[in-house]
């Protein structure tokens, strides 16, 4: 507003419509924020979170029995107290997992025992089907005796075979101490040393496992 204005405001009551209409645009203009040539204009703040405000409250000093510092405390505490349950259920479920581990571990492992005791009860009555059959004599090979006690000892192999009972191939095999037992040594000049020249007791396997080694004969 110019100084001639202001004065005639001053000396006079009454005021023209057309200094009324320049005084008001005058004001709208003073009254509109103008940003400074080359001033950034500032973008409005972000909301506060619980944690800025838990933030802020911690670096403030106020009164114990301020409400804003008892509810923060309560949060506080139930972020301890569900750090320290989620803890003790992760420990939990760890000590639950490795305890089942061990008794399918123990039950697998008793059941492989129990099996194992069970099979090599019946290698026996497998060697003695063998040597019955070892010296029954040629002209007695056809009687019908003979072929019935044939039927059950292959019906015997066969159950064997299903647990997964396997007879260990050794004669003409060289010398397996993992599968092998020599109980006898003999020179021999047609056939490399450490080979098994004869199988005195058949070995079985078990699946992966020597269920019994093989008692053998073996060249020098």
């Amino acid at each position: 507003m110019s100084s001639k204005t202001k004065k005639t405001l001053q000396e006079d009551e009454i005021v023209a419509p057309e200094a009324m209409a320049e005084i008001a645009e005058e004001a709208a203009e003073a009254a509109e924020p103008v940003a400074a040539e080359g001033a950034e204009i500032l973008e409005p703040e972000p909301a506060l979170t619980w944690q800025d405000v838990v933030g802020s409250v911690e670096q403030q000093t106020v009164t114990s029995d301020d409400p804003i510092v008892q509810l923060v405390n309560e949060y506080k505490e139930a972020i301890k107290a569900r750090d320290i349950a989620q803890d003790r259920y992760l420990r939990a479920a760890a000590e639950f997992a490795n305890a089942r581990r061990r008794a399918e571990m123990r039950a697998d492992s008793e059941v492989r025992a129990g099996r194992e005791r069970l099979l090599s009860s019946v290698l026996p009555v497998v060697d003695d089907f063998d040597r019955a059959f070892q010296s029954v004599p040629d002209n007695a090979r056809e009687s019908t005796w003979v072929e019935g006690f044939a039927l059950i000892q292959r019906k015997l192999q066969n159950t064997l075979q299903r647990e997964g009972v396997t007879p260990i191939e050794a004669e003409g095999q060289p010398f397996d101490a993992t599968r092998h037992q020599a109980v006898m040594v003999e020179v021999a000049d047609d056939v490399p040393s450490g080979t098994v020249l004869q199988v005195l007791q058949q070995g079985y396997m078990l699946d992966d496992r020597v269920l019994r080694p093989a008692m053998v004969k073996v060249a020098q």
